[in-house]
């Protein structure tokens, strides 16, 4: 009976698997990974490293307290309005389908002449249109000693901080735009508001700036489910804040209800000059049947009586033309006062009583959570690199990471310790 020595094996501490006496390079067998990381470790990196976590807290949480007082007051003013409903049924389409079915589309079929739905109302308000009637109104500005138009509060000469600012952290943009202009040729002089050919144009130069400063400063959402459209206008006070509101709200209406009565305008306006021609040619078939009365007083040839009757026709035809055009005047006109308004107010803009931004206390402590973080990061990888720089075949990969990543001046040695 042979035994393990026989067999040329040998016996081995409990737990060794038969062979060679070597552990086997299996799960179960061999010393743990040399790459676990314990809570302990990183707890001990933490320790280590705590005066880079503290001053990356401290710099980051400086930083945030320095922002949050020097950041400008921002002030937010709403107002909310909402569509009237149009009177008269919404018609139908052939095949029996009603033309409220197409309301969810943004088309509307119905008794109105705009075709305006609740979902165009923001569209209106962001108009070319409403933005330039707001930026020429004149308002208060906090910064100002008296009151100016938008325009020319947009167009101030810089302040010497913000030149500065232009120069230093503002420099690419401020070389970007100085490009575009050389790039952009310019165009001649020419009146504002019109072209070179006396037509009318978008606006001029200053005031497109000041377009686009106002619309970075207006929100509109609109609730789908009730029609409302709020109107929102952030600015540097909160009196200024309510008083562009207000200026939106008001040009708004005012455009929406000229989109609106378009038509109605058009007719009313060609009913008017029409009128007033039949006025006039019915004076004159008047005149003409008066003097042809006085110089033939009794008419007894057949020429006489066929002049005058036929003098008499048109004098009540130009009667009857002139009190048929009078009621179309008089609808027209109910027409256009019935079509207005078209979108009522619910709530009016007042002076907001707190700022909207900064919020102080949020900046600071979301300024505290990012240095924490970066600290936290910065130890862990800092930790990560000390020990992979204790080994030979560590200290090799990173001073080839670091030769592709870093000038020479920057780069360090690592050493085993």
């Amino acid at each position: 009976m042979s035994t393990a020595d026989d067999q040329g094996q040998t016996d081995g501490p409990p737990g060794t698997p038969p062979g060679d006496g070597a552990p086997a390079e299996q799960p179960g067998y061999g010393p743990q990974q040399e790459d676990e990381v314990s809570l302990l470790d990183i707890l001990l990196v933490l320790a280590r490293n705590k005066t880079l976590i503290v001053r990356t807290v401290l710099v980051f949480t400086l930083l945030g307290v320095t922002y949050a007082l020097l950041a400008s007051e921002e002030y937010t003013s709403s107002a909310k309005v909402v569509r009237e409903a149009q009177e008269g049924g919404g018609g139908s389409l052939p095949g029996g389908l009603s033309g409220g079915a197409l309301q969810g589309l943004g088309i509307n079929l119905g008794g109105g002449a705009s075709g305006l739905t609740p979902q165009a109302y923001s569209d209106v308000l962001e108009s070319r249109e409403v933005r330039l009637a707001v930026v020429r109104d004149t308002f208060h500005f906090p910064d100002t000693e008296r009151p100016m138009t938008f325009v020319e509060y947009a167009n101030q000469p810089p302040s010497t901080l913000s030149k500065v600012l232009e120069y230093t952290i503002w420099l690419p943009w401020t070389l970007k735009s100085a490009v575009g202009r050389l790039i952009t040729p310019s165009s001649p002089d020419v009146p504002a508001g019109t072209t070179g050919a006396g037509d009318p144009v978008l606006s001029s130069e200053e005031e497109s700036a000041a377009m686009k400063t106002v619309a970075s400063m207006l929100t509109a959402t609109t609730t789908r489910e009730t029609g409302i459209m709020r109107i929102a206008v952030t600015a540097g006070g909160p009196q200024l804040a309510s008083d562009l509101t207000e200026s939106f709200l008001s040009h708004f209406r005012e455009r929406v209800r000229e989109i609106r009565t378009e038509k109605v305008r058009e007719r009313l306006s060609f009913v008017e000059r029409r009128f007033q021609e039949a006025e006039k040619e019915l004076e004159a078939a008047e005149e003409q049947l008066a003097q042809f009365l006085e110089r033939n007083q009794n008419p007894t040839t057949a020429t006489l009586q066929f002049r005058r009757d036929r003098l008499q026709r048109q004098v009540s035809f130009k009667e009857q033309l002139y009190s048929e055009l009078q009621s179309q005047l008089t609808q027209a006109r109910l027409d256009l006062q019935r079509r207005q308004p078209v979108a009522t107010v619910v709530e009016n803009p007042v002076p907001p009583r707190s700022r909207s931004f900064p919020n102080r206390t949020l900046i600071v402590l979301l300024s505290l959570i990012l240095g924490g973080v970066l600290g936290i990061g910065g130890a862990l990888i800092k930790g990560v690199f000390l020990n992979a720089g204790s080994t030979d075949e560590a200290r090799e990969k990173l001073g080839e990471i670091q030769a592709h990543l870093f000038p020479e001046r920057w780069r360090t040695e690592f050493t085993v310790e």
